[in-house]
């Protein structure tokens, strides 16, 4: 304490009692009112300007409340399919088959003595592929030829015997019949002798060559037998694709396809649709085309991976963008606006294509319908329709 507190006892000058100290004590009770007075002052012109805003902008305020109450939209129109839209290509995928593919196999048992066509090579109707040691067939039309031999010249003495009537009837049919067989099964061996040298089915290239010399082949295509040759027509070839049940009905035969690789894709090749099964296939639910590709030039190979556009028919079904669909328990429905009014109709959806989908009945091209509705939309709300400003 400094000394004059310790000459007041600590007591402060304004708890003191005598004239003089009362008159310090009356005048911080009047500042303290003072103060407190101007607070007041300050608090109620506060109040009293935020009551005057409050009236003055009521009229402003009860409009923008009575807008807000309002849902603002955007519309849109459901549009035609354009013609030079996406839309009217579907684009499915195929393999390039030779218009004609055949595998070569041999038709009797033996060695290969000799190929004369190799992988790329070109043969043409009846041209020679390979030659064949058969050597247990020839022995077999060695052994046919003899018995046929003997049997013609049986028949020919019984013949000139039964002329002289030295011989029965029944004994010339005997002799004949047997000449006959043996004929037969001569014929059938070298016939299967024949067989020996292996030929070309048709005009193509060949693919694959399986076989080399000396090589043991079997008949036919069935337990260990393998394929000597493969041959493909390469000039034309083929494409089957599978058009969707829904899409069946918008292409016909005769129509115009393009066939693109993925090599060369700003290098479309044109070929047409030859044919169509006629019938849609109940596994997958897809109908087959097949489309013939022109290949003169043999710009395309047999075997590959190639993408076929089909030009699809325009039909009377609308494009709207997806996201003016509202899906409820009912199915599909758009939220029209008529009058300032909503109105929910449903509608049937036919293919997605992403951003748009077709609509195949339900609605009208006339309409205007919401982008990006709310789902607890209801008919009958009142909506106030915007107009999007342009960019600039």
């Amino acid at each position: 304490m400094t000394e004059e507190r310790h000459a007041h006892q600590g007591i402060p000058e304004f708890h003191k009692h005598g004239p003089d100290h009362d008159l310090s004590r009356a005048k911080v009770v009047r500042k303290t009112k003072i103060i407190a007075v101007v607070l007041l002052l300050l608090l109620g012109f506060g109040m009293a300007k935020t009551l005057f805003s409050r009236w003055s902008y009521g009229d402003v305020l009860a409009q923008r409340a009575e807008q807000n109450k309002l849902m603002h939209v955007l519309v849109t129109k459901p549009a035609l399919p354009s013609k030079n839209g996406p839309n009217t290509r579907l684009v499915l995928p195929g393999t390039l088959l030779g218009m004609n593919e055949a595998q070569i196999y041999s038709r009797v048992n033996g060695y290969v003595k000799q190929w004369l066509k190799d992988i790329g090579d070109t043969a043409k109707k009846g041209e020679t592929l390979a030659i064949l040691d058969i050597p247990e067939v020839n022995k077999q039309v060695e052994e046919a030829t003899a018995n046929f031999q003997l049997a013609k010249t049986a028949y020919d003495r019984w013949k000139r015997l039964r002329a002289e009537d030295a011989v029965s009837q029944q004994e010339l049919d005997e002799k004949t019949a047997l000449f006959r067989q043996t004929e037969a099964v001569l014929k059938r061996l070298r016939d299967l002798q024949s067989f020996g040298t292996v030929i070309a089915p048709f005009d193509g290239t060949i693919t694959r060559r399986n076989v080399n010399m000396g090589d043991l082949v079997n008949a036919g295509n069935v337990g260990m037998a393998q394929a000597l040759f493969t041959m493909v027509h390469v000039e034309k070839l083929h494409v089957y694709v599978y058009l969707p049940q829904d899409r069946a009905g918008q292409i016909k035969v005769g129509d115009e396809v393009l066939i693109t690789q993925n090599s060369a894709p700003d290098k479309p090749v044109k070929g047409r649709i030859a044919r169509t099964a006629g019938a849609i296939d109940t596994s997958t639910r897809s109908l087959q085309v097949d489309v013939e590709v022109p290949n003169e030039n043999r710009l395309l190979l047999p075997g590959s991976y190639v993408e076929v556009t089909l030009n699809i028919a325009l039909g009377s079904a609308l494009i709207i963008p997806t996201n003016s669909l509202i899906f409820g328990a009912g199915g599909p429905f758009v939220a029209t606006v008529k009058d300032n009014k909503i109105l929910k109709k449903k509608v049937s959806l036919g293919i997605d294509y992403g951003l748009q989908v077709e609509v195949r009945s339900g609605l009208t091209a006339d309409e205007d319908i919401i982008l990006n509705p709310l789902d607890s939309i209801t008919d009958g709300q009142t909506v106030k329709i915007e107009t999007p400003q342009k960019r600039p």
